[in-house]
């Protein structure tokens, strides 16, 4: 249990020092008089604000995979859609094999011994970011991962237009239009979120790495 405690400070550690470094950036703004819409402090904001929401993300899902290792719980039992990260290299050689009817026999005999791993062997790709954390690749992570994606439905907008959209507008040399935007709301925006994927994986970590509970079958998690 201490193991999982400290996993769970770690995340809140990181995302406080994160919370903070976009604090100071919104002071540093305050300080410059106004917001440059087009210019270099409003495109470096957009995109360390995504490297932040990107950054914490995968963040949390390695010191959920690292707790998960700890925990020597069999992948199915976790989370049957995790199971992919087992089967990721049964997939290629049924790709490299034209999904051939010997390489179709062969991955299902192999299925045996996959349900019965831990997550030794789990590839952690098929749940981190890549470089696109829209709200599509988070609900198809999530889905894998077995989390509610409920508490970010409302950001699901914002998400897509604010924080990747415009930072791939930046990052291909467009201009987004941030005629009508208030830059410290967006600030704001990942603030919450990082909060969100906090308590998400530190409730996710107690649950899905313990076998003890409370007395009301569930744990309480606190935030910062």
């Amino acid at each position: 249990m201490t193991d999982l405690l400290e996993a769970i400070e770690q995340v809140d550690a990181l995302r406080i020092n994160r919370a903070r470094e976009l604090s100071e950036l919104k002071i540093r703004m305050t300080e410059a008089g106004k917001y440059s819409r087009y210019g270099v402090h409003s495109k470096a904001l957009i995109v360390l604000s995504y490297a932040h929401w990107e950054g914490f993300y995968n963040e949390c899902v390695q010191y959920f995979v690292a707790a998960l290792k700890k925990s020597n719980k069999k992948v199915g039992d976790v989370s049957w859609a995790l199971l992919v990260g087992l089967l990721k290299p049964g997939f290629q050689r049924l790709r490299d094999r034209n999904h051939s009817s010997e390489a179709e026999s062969q991955f299902v005999n192999d299925l045996r011994s996959v349900i019965d791993r831990d997550f030794t062997e789990f590839d952690i790709n098929v749940i981190s970011s890549r470089s696109n954390l829209d709200f599509k690749k988070l609900r198809q992570n999530f889905e894998i991962l077995g989390f509610d994606l409920g508490p970010f439905q409302r950001y699901r907008i914002r998400i897509d237009k604010e924080l990747v959209g415009w930072r791939h507008s930046v990052a291909h040399g467009d201009e987004p239009d941030l005629l009508s935007v208030d830059l410290r709301h967006h600030i704001k925006l990942v603030q919450d979120l990082l909060l969100l994927l906090s308590d998400v994986f530190q409730q996710n970590i107690l649950l899905r790495c313990s076998d003890e509970l409370d007395s009301d079958g569930s744990y309480t998690t606190a935030s910062a």
